[in-house]
């Protein structure tokens, strides 16, 4: 009786898993001018918020459908399932020089409890392509690990 209480106790536990990190710390990024300051997993989903800050000329944005998270070895993949605050392509945000930040929201299949830390790979781009993109590595879903004033970018 009592492996069978423990049993139950562990799978409403693991159903249950909530974790929300501010300011998570992340070993390097492509994207010099957005940052992510929030990572959530609930039930449903691992949702990742993002702030940009346009640089002084005036340009774009948007969000390619393709983007997965990756555990940091690189063994499991967690689609992209919605975003919010920014389009997807082709479509593109106007953004004029020196525009205030704003946030957005991706969402993901839920990542499990047991993985530390991932990669967030909008695109796998070679070094000689222009361009920037939302690749982001060895994010930590550790509380213990957040940056205390801001995210940290060990590049």
């Amino acid at each position: 009786m009592k492996s069978l209480f423990a049993l139950v106790f562990i799978i409403f536990s693991c159903s249950t898993f909530a974790q929300t990190i501010e300011n998570p710390r992340v070993q390097s990024s492509e994207d010099p001018t957005t940052q992510i300051i929030k990572v959530e997993r609930n039930a449903k989903y691992t949702i990742l918020t993002f702030e940009h800050a346009q640089t002084e000329e005036a340009g774009w944005i948007t969000l390619n459908k393709g983007i997965y998270l990756q555990d940091y070895d690189g063994h499991e993949m967690y689609k992209f399932i919605k975003c919010e605050g920014i389009p997807l392509m082709p479509e593109k945000k106007e953004l004029a020089a020196g525009a205030p930040k704003f946030t957005f929201k991706v969402y993901f299949e839920k990542v499990p409890a047991s993985v530390k830390r991932i990669n967030v790979i909008e695109r796998a781009t070679p070094k000689t392509e222009r361009g920037s993109y939302f690749n982001y590595f060895g994010l930590s879903l550790s509380e213990s690990d957040k940056g205390e004033n801001g995210p940290k970018y060990q590049i």
